[in-house]
């Protein structure tokens, strides 16, 4: 008989398949290590008391509101019918079904990226999973994890032109945290934009010789039917903050609307770590742009006096007393502590111009464009400094931003995947919290 061979085929599949298979097993076997860690973690955490005092209503069949639950409560809800369900009812049952239903945002952020750098899909979806501040939130009761999901899927699914399926994704990420009517808009203009592109549409009013304007009518035409479902969104949101008389539900009086740059000023910060790597690659292109463009030093400078008398955290879950808190010992290191207020600014502007070069250089300039203003939206409005609100602008830069080199990629998981070790380690024995 013949010797057996591998067709060409089979080999190739086999060499396509393979990477999938081994990225697959190392989420489930880094969620598993994960939750065993934190299972070590024997009272709740944070705002788990909130979150499962609302989910254990439920549970008993007490469908009321529970003062403190800020968001409506679809995320408990689910969580409330997925353990009864499983016969889930501790707490660390709890915290198992949350792992369940957060861990659709490893599809969620693996088909994003396909969208955009397919053959980083795995990569850059792990970059996000091990995230040392997010990582850990599998294994809580949070909301942000199962919110996030819905966004990246609305996205995705918007990209791929599924815009009545994207528009029930919208939904139901508005009904998870209202505050994702942002990235609802966001979505909305990227749908646009898209369209925009794809019609050669300039952003003049009546357009320039062969490229289209904003108002001509075949494109509004266009934009309108495609999102025609999220205006339905939008009206169901306005209907909620009318009925409801704002958009918080429950404890409205420590979630007002303000104007708080320092959430910006946090979030380079956080920024300029999470993609270092990113940061460092960008260091020809920030030097090339400085020496092109000097006035970017004296807009800097401008910045910098902002910056300076601007910086601080007010709101009482900011303190320094709060010191379980990590995030709160760092906002007081670089905002309290002069030489540290002083140089913190560097990162800053370092991110900042980074971000400028992406803009430059990416395939997707445009996107990432659009993305500034709602993740300023997102945040600026928020009197609390919390790493949590800023997810979703970091999530989507993770995906839409320029590659960087495979040395760079191995070294950032690494490090990430040894962050997360130690703070899961702490957490678990309650020596401090995100």
């Amino acid at each position: 008989m013949p010797a057996r061979t591998n067709s060409p085929t089979n080999a190739s599949t086999s060499q396509a398949i393979s990477p999938q298979l081994l990225f697959w097993l190392m989420i489930f076997a880094a969620l598993l290590l994960g939750f065993n860690i934190m299972a070590h973690l024997e009272h709740k955490i944070g705002d788990e008391a909130v979150h499962q005092f609302q989910i254990n209503w439920f549970k008993d069949g007490r469908f009321e509101v529970f003062k403190y639950t800020t968001m409506i409560p679809l995320y408990h809800a689910v969580i409330a019918g997925l353990s009864k369900l499983l016969g889930l009812g501790s707490l660390n049952g709890l915290r198992f079904t949350n792992m369940l239903y957060a861990a659709g945002l490893v599809p969620a952020m693996f088909y994003l990226v396909r969208c955009f750098y397919p053959q980083e899909s795995i990569s850059r979806t792990l970059l996000l999973v091990f995230t040392p501040f997010l990582f850990p939130l599998f294994f809580i009761t949070y909301t942000d994890l199962p919110s996030l999901m819905f966004v990246l899927f609305m996205v995705e699914r918007a990209w791929k032109k599924h815009y009545f399926w994207a528009a029930v994704l919208a939904l139901f990420a508005v009904l998870m945290r209202q505050p994702n009517i942002m990235w609802v808009a966001f979505t909305t203009c990227l749908i646009a934009l898209n369209a925009a592109q794809e019609m050669s549409v300039g952003l003049s009013l009546k357009g320039q010789g062969d490229r289209r304007g904003i108002l001509d009518k075949n494109y509004l035409l266009t934009v309108l039917e495609r999102i025609q479902y999220f205006l339905v969104v939008f009206l169901l949101f306005v209907g909620f903050v009318l009925w409801n008389g704002g958009v918080a539900l429950g404890d409205a009086e420590h979630h007002p609307i303000s104007f708080n740059l320092s959430n910006l000023y946090f979030f380079l910060l956080v920024a300029f770590v999470v993609f270092l790597p990113f940061n460092i690659e960008q260091l020809g292109n920030i030097k090339a742009l400085i020496f092109k463009h000097w006035w970017i030093v004296v807009i800097l400078a401008v910045c910098f006096v902002i910056y300076f008398y601007t910086y601080e955290h007010p709101h009482k879950y900011n303190r320094t007393s709060l010191k379980f808190y990590r995030h709160n010992l760092f906002i007081h290191y670089t905002c309290d502590i002069l030489p540290l207020r002083i140089a913190s600014f560097i990162p800053m502007a370092w991110m900042s111009l980074s971000f400028v070069s992406a803009v430059r250089t990416s395939a997707y300039g445009a996107q990432l464009l659009l993305l500034l203003p709602f993740a300023l939206l997102s945040f600026v409005p928020l009197p609390l400094i919390e790493q949590r609100y800023y997810f979703v602008a970091l999530t989507l830069f993770l995906a839409m931003r320029p590659s960087i080199t495979a040395w760079s990629t191995a070294i950032n998981l690494f490090v990430f995947v040894a962050l997360c070790a130690y703070i899961l380690f702490n957490i678990s024995r309650q020596i401090f919290f995100l």
